[in-house]
């Protein structure tokens, strides 16, 4: 049985997830994230764009958390 999800929240989440890669991006341009994480934010960079054009389910709301977690951990401000 799939994984049950509310839309708004996963929109929400979407949006959040997306805002946090661009803050993110200009961070690393700035020189503010830890240059040796660059191959691994690439990476993660890469996940998200891949995520954020796949459709609304429970798949991709469990996948926006993970990424969210994992560029929270790479870029921790």
């Amino acid at each position: 049985m799939p994984l049950a999800f509310i839309e708004a929240d996963l929109k929400s989440e979407v949006a959040l997830l997306a805002e946090l890669l661009g803050d993110t991006r200009v961070r690393f341009r700035h020189r503010e994230t830890q240059f040796a994480s660059w191959q691994k934010l690439i990476d993660v960079d890469l996940q998200v764009r891949i995520a954020l054009v796949r459709p609304l389910s429970a798949e991709l709301q469990l996948e926006v958390r993970r990424l969210t977690a994992r560029l929270r951990t790479l870029d921790p401000h």
